[in-house]
């Protein structure tokens, strides 16, 4: 008997699953070979630890009705354990075999038939699979692959009552017609069970829906599920936690006998854990009550490219809290000049009607950050801290990641350094930082990263910002690009620890971050937009390699290079000439009105060539409000200290414009700078307006759209495609035709759900 440490009869012998023939000569072979005795005690180890942990876990039984419900089924399909071919360490084997602890799967008896069984074997519950001319039939119309591991399904019926319930309670919706075709969890919760199923009884083929975090297994008439937060009632799923997707668009894959078509259904199915931040619309304010408004400025545009996967990619619309509308906006550019005076970025303001609301006007601020060109943008030191955890493994998560970062790693010159820092159940240095022109060497450490184990994102974070630190580049660029999905869940998992964490350095080492978000399923989007705006960075979601080359190698200046940090918008808003306002999205990034001249609150960066644009919607006041004007144009006792400008009593104004923002090397300590930018509203119709104000406000309600607002008056898909073809422009890129193209899918979506 030959043996090495990659043998999973190690971890066979660790559970004790080996007959006692094969114990003894086992066993005469370790006495002989110390390092595999030593790998024997680890694995042990961690299976013991392990274990403890998964006993630690809440069961959370089903109830008796729902026992007798599922055993009162007969033609429920259940099915073997997969097997597994090949583990490439002892550590990828003792976390599977603690899994198989933990949900009752069997280890090594699946891996010594591995090579007898070529098909599935079905069973039912209280009688066997028969191979009727239903069932045969269906098989040999649409050719399955009998070797593809399946698993059992709820039936329709249940999903028709969860269907029903949502569409019930369903009451926010783009339109009742809408609501129908939602497929995604509440952004507010996680580990729920989706209602898109297929009952056994009519497709007896039990095609899998791949459910990653779902472990059915019926054992004495239970069922347990493995997260007992996921335990919720098979007979009601809450309609605020899962939107359900109408059956006929599975029966049309099945008709079309396509298998990728199937499994692409069926991965939607899965259980969906991603997770969204509560994202509200600012409501109108009347700036007799409150004449400032304050936010710090955003460049993210994660939202944008996450919902080009959920309408392109998904055919569904997206979670109402993942639609963040300033992030929609940013992510195009516009032609706002850089003036090119002694501030890093120039404003541009612009007035006209607002196209969904007659009577109500729009204002748009823009900002253009001075440009660098590539070959002219300072060092830098760049730290690649990567996600390697198992939930990385899929093709959207570390294969598009290393991709990605490989196109970056190919514009990089020899004043650069880059160094690569990954973390998974540990977290280590896999590169230290060497000169950019050395791309083999770079390149081949990032295409050896292999996923597996959990996900210790605070000890990667802390290496990664030592290694920074380390090798800090004196008037360059410092920054660190962390690169996941967001699920941390060793370490410090808390959000709001990591975000001290992250923040508590960028504070003190001057270390910039941005942060690149993967895959599908269980994005962890708070997570990480949380983290780069506490980290003095920015957020991106990747969906495509072409999404990867256009954050780190299109917009390789803005990306790396900052010109301004802590940039604050202050808005203050003239009562006689305004009866309302209301900012367009900036949902998690408004301001106290006070902290805007506090110089040791946290804002948002500016990188090179940037543009960043805000949209108010204001309504003209009312011949009360002419009457009772206290606002801060006009010098008060309560606000002596603050208003400098009563000699705008009688002023034309709209409004004022503040900004305030400190250089990049700039400490928290140091002072703002600030500068002041009036407006004053010529009257002019949207039929004036320019190309980018047009697009930007089609971009603007489209989000507005897609999150149900109350404000959205009379906006429509016809009238964004409208207003967003006549903002079109020259579109170098082709980004905005591909707006348009969005909008009609969402239009599709909403008209199959009628």
């Amino acid at each position: 008997m030959k043996i090495n440490s990659e043998d999973p009869r190690l971890t066979a012998y660790a559970l004790g699953e080996l007959d006692q023939n094969e114990v003894e000569e086992f066993e005469q072979l370790l006495d002989k070979n110390s390092e595999l005795k030593s790998e024997i005690d680890s694995i042990k180890g961690a299976i013991d630890s392990l274990k403890q942990e998964f006993d630690n876990l809440p069961k959370e039984e089903l109830s008796d009705e729902q026992k007798q419900s599922l055993l009162s089924r007969k033609n429920i399909i259940i099915t073997k354990p997969s097997t597994f071919s090949k583990i490439s360490r002892w550590t990828g084997i003792s976390a599977a075999a603690a899994c198989f602890i933990g949900m009752g799967i069997i280890g090594y008896d699946s891996i010594k038939k591995e090579t007898d069984q070529e098909s599935m074997n079905f069973t039912t519950v209280g009688q066997s699979f028969e191979k009727d001319s239903q069932t045969q039939s269906l098989k040999d119309e649409y050719q399955l692959d009998m070797e593809k591991t399946v698993e059992p399904l709820l039936g329709r019926k249940e999903a028709k009552e969860s269907i029903k319930s949502a569409k019930e309670d369903k009451k926010r919706s783009f339109t009742q017609s809408l609501a129908k075709k939602r497929n995604v969890p509440s952004p507010r919760t996680a580990n729920t069970i989706a209602a898109n199923t297929i009952e056994p009884e009519d497709y007896q083929l039990g095609l899998s829906a791949q459910s990653q975090q779902l472990n059915q297994s019926i054992e004495s008439g239970e069922v347990f599920l493995k997260s007992a937060s996921a335990a919720k009632s098979l007979d009601k799923i809450e309609a605020t936690k899962s939107y359900s997707k109408q059956k006929t668009l599975e029966e049309n894959a099945l008709a079309k006998g396509s298998i990728s078509e199937i499994q692409k259904l069926s991965e939607e199915a899965s259980i969906n854990n991603e997770q969204y931040g509560a994202y509200y619309d600012s409501p109108f304010v009347s700036p007799l009550q409150e004449p400032l408004s304050t936010f710090a400025i955003d460049v993210d545009t994660a939202s944008y490219s996450n919902v080009r996967r959920y309408l392109g990619r998904r055919n569904q619309l997206p979670p109402e809290d993942a639609v963040r509308v300033e992030e929609l906006i940013n992510y195009f550019d516009y032609d706002y000049p850089f003036t090119g005076d002694k501030h890093p970025f120039s404003v541009h303001l612009e007035t006209a009607s607002s196209p969904w609301k007659p009577g109500n006007r729009l204002v748009r601020i823009g900002l253009k950050a001075k440009e660098i060109k590539t070959n002219k943008r300072p060092p830098s030191n760049l730290i690649f801290l990567i996600d390697c955890s198992g939930s990385m493994r899929n093709n959207d998560k570390l294969p598009l990641l290393k991709q990605s970062c490989i196109s970056l790693v190919e514009n990089l010159t020899e004043d650069d350094r880059i160094g690569i820092v990954t973390y998974a159940g540990g977290a280590g240095i896999e590169l230290d930082p060497i000169h950019g022109d050395q791309k083999d060497k770079i390149i081949k450490v990032i295409n050896n990263l292999r996923s597996g184990g959990s996900t210790n994102g605070e000890g990667g974070i802390r290496i990664a910002y030592d290694l920074a630190k380390k090798n800090f580049i004196q008037d360059g660029t410092n920054r660190i690009i962390i690169a996941t999905d967001g699920d941390f869940n060793v370490g410090i998992s808390d959000r709001s620890q990591l975000i001290k964490l992250v923040k508590d350095r960028a504070d003190k080492d001057n270390i910039y971050l941005t942060a690149l978000g993967f895959g599908e399923g269980n994005i962890k989007d708070h997570n990480l937009e949380q983290i780069a705006n506490n980290g003095n960075g920015e957020y991106y979601y990747i969906d495509s390699i072409k999404e990867g080359k256009r954050v780190l190698v299109d917009k390789m200046s803005s990306t790396l290079v900052t010109i301004a940090k802590d940039v604050k918008i202050q808005v203050d808003f003239n009562p006689r000439k305004v009866g309302s306002y209301r900012l367009i999205g900036y949902a998690n990034r408004r301001m106290k009105a006070e902290d805007f001249r506090n110089d040791k609150k946290d804002a948002g960066e500016i990188g090179a060539g940037h543009t960043i644009t805000a949209i108010y919607e204001i309504t003209p006041p009312g011949a009360s409000d002419q009457n009772k004007v206290k606002s801060k144009y006009k010098k008060t006792d309560d606000n002596k200290a603050e208003n400098k400008y009563s000699d705008l009593i009688d002023s034309e104004e709209l409004l004022t414009v503040f900004l305030r923002y400190k250089n990049p090397e700039d400490k928290i300590k140091d002072n703002a700078n600030e500068f002041v930018v009036p407006l004053t509203d010529s009257g002019k119709g949207w039929e004036k307006s320019s190309l980018d104000f047009r697009f930007a406000s089609a971009v603007a309600g489209f989000g507005m759209l897609l999150r149900n607002s109350e404000y959205a008056g009379d906006i429509n898909c016809e009238l964004i495609l409208e207003l967003a073809s006549e903002g079109i422009g020259k579109d170098k890129n082709g980004l905005r035709k591909e707006f348009i193209e969005l909008v009609n899918k969402a239009k599709q979506i909403k008209e199959l759900g009628k």
